[in-house]
């Protein structure tokens, strides 16, 4: 079997090292912003997702009370590609600093 072009030598046994070393400093400097949540510091992506999680549900309830609209609102699809679009809008409207 062949090795792909670039991954021989010691070049190719360097790169997950680097990789990890990579992971293991970005932990260690704690890059991830954080909410203070009555005492307790949550990190932003999980009120975000939790934010999207809602208001998705919200979303999805108001379609489902609609006539025309009631089979669109029980798609599964639907529900998780709209959860994930509101919670990356809400950290990218909250907690991004743009």
């Amino acid at each position: 079997m062949r090795e792909a072009p670039g991954l021989s030598g010691a070049r190719g046994r360097a790169r997950p090292l680097l990789a990890a070393l990579t992971v293991l400093v970005s932990a260690a400097l704690g890059c991830a912003p954080t909410v203070n949540v009555l005492g307790v510091y949550f990190p932003s992506w999980l009120l975000s997702a939790v934010a999207g999680l809602v208001a998705a549900y919200l979303a999805l309830w108001w379609l489902g009370r609609r006539p025309g609209t009631r089979a669109l609102a029980q798609s599964g699809l639907l529900f998780c590609s709209l959860t994930v679009v509101l919670a990356l809008l809400t950290w990218w409207g909250l907690f991004s600093g743009f």
